[in-house]
């Protein structure tokens, strides 16, 4: 993976700001959006992006050190969406 990072987002659509994990293995950024997408509902988009701050449409970002942790919230966001 080098010195490339590597992030995750997942945002409910409609809704202001968003949570973020940056991955820490090139697998877990091979691996965690497919599982989020499994989890995923309707109103929740799943991003990969390797620069959040270009992104503002994404903003304010939420990160989220844990990965199970990240996991968790997203599934919780699921119930919102």
């Amino acid at each position: 993976m080098g010195d490339k990072k590597i992030y995750i987002v997942a945002k409910i659509f409609d809704k202001q700001g968003c949570l973020a994990y940056q991955c820490k293995t090139a697998n877990e950024a091979r691996c965690l959006p497919g599982t989020l997408e499994a989890l995923r509902a309707d109103g929740v988009q799943i991003v990969i992006l390797d620069s959040p701050e270009i992104y503002s449409e994404y903003a304010p970002y939420s990160y989220v050190e844990d990965m199970k942790k990240f996991i968790d919230l997203v599934s919780q966001m699921n119930r919102v969406a």
